[in-house]
């Protein structure tokens, strides 16, 4: 049995937009972390924490504690998303416009400096507020489905690689199809496609609401979830990846403080 390693809320990775309204494609995730902000919740009411990492394993959390486990894991992510995409959404906007299909920029200083010289300084934050509308939503659900599905996997919260993978794997997924339209629509603020400008009265698309119109003229509802498939296809490797990773590093790291602290 794998050593007991004590599981505060951890980063995770949050979902990029599909390259285009019209065809939907997948684009490569921009690297997303958070330091654990949340101190550890107690394993149990019963039994002090120090106790527990002697006999070699943790008591389960008891189920009244649990809601506000989950509660504080959709926070974490909340908070980490703020700061990260304030500073990330202009390279974002970069990457999305470098990625469409016919795309007329060669350089990613080609696409800067014409978004700049054309739209100006705001074009670059154009989808900020969607972008949080639609990552602060995903890091939530990411976040609460992992400590969920760590209740229901490890209990015990031991070192437990398999229900790491799959716990990651299945909030990735969960996160993925649940914040689909909103990033349909962030794409759509991003890349200001020729398709969706022709059906737009004013000639440009600004704003979270007008890019839901727009969006609906275009395709109907089912415009909404395009692209839904791969981008649940995508994240779930992903996540899996990142927790996996995440969790193996915390537990080595773990173990070697424990090792010092015995060794005194």
């Amino acid at each position: 049995m794998w050593p007991t390693v004590p599981a505060p809320p951890r980063p995770g990775g949050s979902g990029a937009g599909a390259a285009g309204l019209a065809v939907g494609r997948p684009v490569p995730a921009r690297g997303r972390g958070a330091a654990d902000v949340l101190k550890p919740c107690a394993l149990s009411s019963r039994e002090p924490a120090a106790r527990c990492r002697a006999r070699g394993s943790a008591a389960p959390r008891p189920p009244e504690l649990l809601p506000g486990i989950w509660a504080d894991a959709g926070a974490a992510g909340c908070v980490a998303t703020l700061l990260h995409d304030a500073a990330m959404n202009p390279a974002e906007v970069v990457k999305q416009r470098m990625q469409m299909y016919n795309s007329p920029y060669q350089h990613v200083t080609d696409c800067v400096r014409a978004v700049w010289r054309n739209e100006g300084a705001g074009a670059f934050y154009r989808s900020y507020t969607t972008q949080l509308t639609m990552n602060i939503p995903f890091q939530a659900i990411h976040f609460m489905t992992y400590e969920f599905l760590q209740e229901q996997l490890n209990p015990h919260r031991q070192y437990n690689p398999g229900s790491h993978v799959v716990s990651g794997a299945c909030a990735g997924a969960v996160a993925a199809a649940a914040t689909t339209p909103l990033d349909v629509c962030k794409t759509l603020l991003n890349t200001q496609e020729s398709l969706a400008l022709s059906s737009n009265i004013s000639g440009h698309i600004t704003g979270m609401a007008n890019a839901f119109r727009t969006v609906y003229q275009v395709g109907g509802v089912t415009a909404y979830f395009r692209g839904v498939q791969a981008r649940v296809i995508f994240q779930m490797p992903s996540t899996a990846i990142a927790w996996s990773v995440y969790e193996f590093f915390k537990y080595i790291l773990t173990k070697r403080q424990e090792e010092r602290r015995a060794g005194k």
